[in-house]
């Protein structure tokens, strides 16, 4: 199997997800909290969250992990976020 360089891969995937964010979230990115997940090979993988910290500060985290597991989607929607859905449907 094909070994990438992480350090490498931590800035490819930090670039494409920013991207991938700006594409969601268009001018709303400064203000969004989002979490971006990419799998690798035997369960590793990056993540990249951003959002604001205990302080109320813009902060970006990533991680590198050995041991990612991805469940399959539920189809349904959590009940804490339905009150944002329903602000967004109003509009």
């Amino acid at each position: 199997m094909k070994e990438l360089d992480t350090m490498e891969q931590i800035g490819v995937f930090t670039k494409n997800a920013l991207e991938a964010a700006e594409k969601l979230y268009g001018d709303d990115i400064k203000e969004a909290d989002f979490t971006i997940i990419q799998p690798y090979a035997n369960g590793q993988g990056m993540i990249l969250r951003v959002g604001d910290d205990e302080n109320g500060e813009r902060a970006t985290k990533l991680d590198t992990i050995d041991t990612l597991t991805i469940l399959p989607t539920i189809d349904a929607t959590l009940d804490i976020y339905e009150e944002e859905a329903q602000d967004d449907d109003a509009e």
